[in-house]
């Protein structure tokens, strides 16, 4: 005699059964899996061009450093006789090389002293003058062995 009384299962393991059977929600988190993928890719290639942006700049900067480093050796290699046909050309020198300019008289220091507080004046000279005794001016002495 079979009876056909059947037993129930509890609540928590009849969801157990119907979670492994659905499709939808494996499909729902394939989907969140590969949204988050695309989302580290995404931060990695920005990473990367981040990166590589950094060294261009460190590039520019040192070439623009050796640049101006070339751009100075090269001004304190040439010459006023090698420079001089080039103003010609550019039309920088004066059209009379005997060209005097006159500048009026209040650009030119005046010969006397200010009005004002001349023992100010005259304790810095006094204080340069010693100094000038203390310390002498550097000059330069010619190579005994060339």
């Amino acid at each position: 005699m079979k009876s056909s009384f059947r037993r129930n299962r509890p609540r928590w393991r009849a969801s157990e059964a119907r979670v492994v059977a659905r499709p939808g929600l494996w499909l729902l988190a394939l989907a969140g899996v590969v949204m988050l993928l695309v989302e580290v890719g995404q931060s990695s290639r920005m990473a990367e061009l981040g990166l590589k942006l950094d060294q261009n700049r460190a590039a520019l900067v040192q070439a623009q450093a050796r640049l101006e480093f070339v751009q100075a050796q090269l001004e304190r290699r040439t010459t006023r006789a090698e420079l001089a046909p080039q103003a010609d050309k550019l039309g920088l020198q004066p059209v009379d090389p005997k060209q005097v300019v006159a500048l009026p008289a209040e650009y030119l220091a005046a010969e006397t002293a200010a009005d004002g507080p001349t023992d100010n004046a005259s304790l810095l000279g006094l204080a340069e003058r010693a100094s000038r005794a203390l310390v002498p001016e550097a000059t330069a002495r010619p190579r005994a062995g060339n």
